[in-house]
C-alpha cells in the first residue's frame, strides 16, 4: 500500500509539533511499541542535502532532531542536534499512553534554520521485531518567511 499524502505548512522559526494515528486496513489503531521512526525534509527527493532529520520511538530516550544550522541542510550523519523528536504511542500532547499515536515535535530554533519554500518530506516506522520498514506518509514541507528574528 502506497503512503498517504498530506502537505505540511509550518512557519520559518516556530515550534514545530505535528499528530498522527497510524491505523491498519481494518482502521484499529496499530500499537507502536515494537516501532521506530524517522522523518527527513529535503529540498527535493533526489538531493543528498538534508534540511531535517528527526527521529524516535515509544519512550525514547534516544529520540533527536537533526537540522543544517546556519547552513540550512546536512549531508550523511553531519549537522547540527536540536530538540524534540518522535514519540510513538503518544497524545497529541507529546504523552505516551495512546496506542497508535505519532508525535513529531521540533524547537523553533531549528526551524529557523531551514529555509523558506517548497521542501518535501516522509515518514517511516521501522518494525523492530522483523525490520519491516513501512512508508506511511509523505508530501510537501511549506516553510514560510519569518519577519520577526
Amino acid at each position: 500500500m502506497p503512503a498517504g499524502e498530506y502537505n505540511i505548512l509550518v512557519d520559518r522559526g516556530s515550534t514545530f509539533k505535528f499528530h498522527l494515528t497510524f491505523y491498519n486496513s481494518t482502521e484499529t489503531a496499530v500499537d507502536l511499541e515494537t516501532y521506530s521512526s524517522s522523518m527527513q525534509v529535503r529540498k527535493s527527493y533526489t538531493t543528498d542535502n538534508i534540511l531535517l532529520s528527526i527521529t524516535g520511538s515509544t519512550g525514547d530516550s534516544n529520540k533527536g532532531v537533526v537540522g543544517g544550522g546556519s547552513t540550512g541542510y546536512f549531508t550523511g550523519t553531519g549537522g547540527v542536534a536540536g530538540v524534540g523528536g518522535i514519540e510513538l504511542n503518544s497524545s497529541k500532547a507529546g504523552v505516551v499512553g495512546t496506542t497508535g499515536g505519532i508525535f513529531v515535535s521540533v524547537d523553533h530554533t531549528t526551524m529557523q534554520n531551514i529555509p523558506s519554500g517548497r521542501h518535501f518530506y516522509d515518514i517511516e516506522l521501522t518494525n523492530l521485531s522483523d525490520n519491516n520498514v513501512t512508508r506511511i506518509l509523505q508530501g510537501r514541507f511549506e516553510v514560510e518567511p519569518e519577519v520577526t528574528r
